[in-house]
């Protein structure tokens, strides 16, 4: 059976990893500019965690160079939790425990259920300074969580009737930090406890670009590349943009370390240059 035709529309997918992958994928979007490229001009802007607040600026109509002059020069404060030593034990803990995604995920969300000392408003306060739009914006956004109670992901969209605060909050919740965060009758986390990029979740889109500072997260969660390679099998024009080793010594071993971000972006915008002939493949 023949296979519905699929939108004309082109996703930028923006994934998780905290404050170096963010650094790192405004560089790689800086270096595509510099070879004429502007994956940022997206039908569809889509993130998970960080890549989230990335989707957000770019939809507001940020520019790849305004953003990463803000990283190299340090001159935008940005979210500072401490993600303790116990906290990485923990995570790590339920993330290893099966090699079953599904059952990798239960232990996950039973993690994230049981943090009952913070607040959700907690969350809310921390996440809301950092929000560079009052309002969804105009342009088509989806912002990944994962509902902590059925296991079910979702791309929060301005269609949905969730605020963009609790949206943002959701996407962000990442446990053992945060509790998940009540929207409806679910109670959603950080989406990378699913997938650091959940690009599976763009198979309606024609043209699609990936960037994965994380290809892959800890313990049987799928990768970044077997998610592109569902995309490709359904019909889907898709690449996938890894950080190469220079990269990753770029973002050191903790990735909420704000010192190490003008590295993260510059490594980005060389590796952006590179990729340059694989995007206007997909893109153009």
């Amino acid at each position: 059976m023949r296979e519905p035709a699929k939108e004309p529309s082109r996703a930028l997918v923006m994934g998780g990893g905290g404050l170096t992958a963010y650094g790192w994928q405004v560089g790689v979007l800086a270096g595509l500019a510099d070879a004429g490229l502007h994956p940022g001009d997206a039908d569809v802007l889509a993130g998970t965690s960080a890549g989230s607040l990335l989707a957000l600026d770019l939809a507001k109509g940020s520019t790849p160079a305004d953003l990463y002059a803000e990283q190299i020069n340090r001159q935008r404060p940005m979210i500072d939790v401490d993600f303790t030593l116990s906290m990485t034990a923990r995570y790590l803990w339920a993330s290893l425990r099966s090699r079953d995604p599904d059952r990798t995920l239960r232990h996950l969300s039973r993690l994230a259920l049981s943090v009952r000392d913070v607040p959700e408003t907690a969350v809310l306060e921390a996440i809301g300074p950092h929000i560079p739009v009052e309002d969804w914006p105009a342009r088509p956004v989806r912002l990944f969580a994962v509902d902590a109670l059925t296991g079910t992901p979702k791309g929060f969209t301005a269609t949905d009737g969730v605020d963009l605060a609790h949206a943002m909050a959701a996407t962000c919740a990442l446990p053992p930090l945060f509790p998940p965060i009540t929207i409806g009758e679910g109670r959603w986390m950080d989406g990378g406890v699913r997938s650091t990029t959940n690009a599976d979740l763009l198979a309606d889109c024609a043209r699609v670009v990936v960037m994965a500072p994380i290809p892959k997260a800890a313990g049987a969660t799928p990768s970044a590349r077997t998610q592109v390679r569902t995309l490709l099998s359904q019909g889907t024009r898709a690449t996938l943009l890894t950080p190469d080793r220079a990269s990753l010594r770029a973002f050191g071993r903790n990735p909420l370390n704000a010192a190490r971000i003008p590295g993260a972006a510059r490594e980005g915008r060389r590796q952006g240059r590179e990729y340059a002939e694989a995007v206007r493949a997909v893109w153009e």
